[in-house]
Formats: C-alpha cells, sequence, structure tokens
C-alpha cells in the first residue's frame, strides 16, 4: 500500500506475526479495531466511524468474501464480536490477511477525507498500543 503509514505497518506485522493461529489474529484485529473507535469516534462521531468501517468492509469483501456476514453486525460498533467470529473461521492466513486489507482499506479512506498528516497523528497512538501490546500509561496526575 502506497500511502500506507509508518505506524499501521506495526499493526500489519503483527497480523501477519500473528497468523499461525486464527483466534490470535482475530484478537488482535479486534483489539486495533476498539482502540480505533475509541480514538476516532470523539472526533469523527460514532456514525462517521460506522460509515468508514462499513465501506472498508464493503471494499474489503470483494477480496475476502467472508467478511459480508461481518457487515450486518455494524449496528452494534462497540464490541466487533462478528468480526472477530468471522476472521476466527477462516484459515490462519486468510484472517491475518483480510485484517489487513481492512484496515489498509480504512486507512485509505479516512486518508482521503482527511489527509495523510492528521490520519497518522490520529492512527498513531493505536499503533503504538497494538505494536507493544498494551495501552501507554497515563502519567498526568
Amino acid at each position: 500500500m502506497p500511502n500506507q503509514a509508518p505506524g499501521t505497518k506495526a499493526i500489519l506485522a503483527q497480523l501477519a506475526t500473528s497468523s499461525a493461529h486464527a483466534a490470535q489474529a482475530a484478537s488482535v484485529a479486534v483489539t486495533t479495531w476498539s482502540a480505533m473507535d475509541a480514538a476516532l469516534s470523539p472526533i469523527i462521531g460514532q456514525r462517521g466511524f460506522a460509515a468508514l468501517y462499513k465501506r472498508s468492509l464493503q471494499l474489503t469483501r470483494v477480496e475476502f468474501p467472508c467478511l459480508a456476514t461481518v457487515q450486518e453486525g455494524v449496528l452494534n460498533l462497540a464490541e466487533f464480536s462478528a468480526l472477530h467470529a468471522v476472521l476466527a473461521q477462516q484459515p490462519s492466513a486468510t484472517a491475518a490477511a483480510a485484517s489487513a486489507a481492512l484496515l489498509e482499506n480504512f486507512y485509505d479512506i479516512l486518508t482521503t477525507l482527511i489527509g495523510r498528516s492528521l490520519t497518522d497523528r490520529l492512527l498513531r497512538p493505536i499503533c503504538e498500543i497494538t505494536s507493544s501490546g498494551r495501552p501507554a500509561q497515563d502519567t498526568s496526575p
């Protein structure tokens, strides 16, 4: 992906290394999407995030038809259980590839709407959380 942010590369690398088990790749994907929802919804609204996520699913299901059933569960975004269920049932390489493609499509759409610089700034904390495996601690008093 030519427009890929350095931080999204870390997430995609984690998805690739977690491809030994589809359930693990599914868990990484859900953690990433939950963090993205939490970070972006206050800025673009829950409906805005849902619209971008839904469009990403539409684009990604062309290559990964298994994601078509996820779209039906987009109404309740906060838990991403439909995405986890679908990915966990796929061969591990497919789960990782579908997760990566979905993330890439979301990044491309968001970049088109708000620009690469702002997209990278908004997603940087998510990339740090998912690449380290744990959220950064808040050290404010």
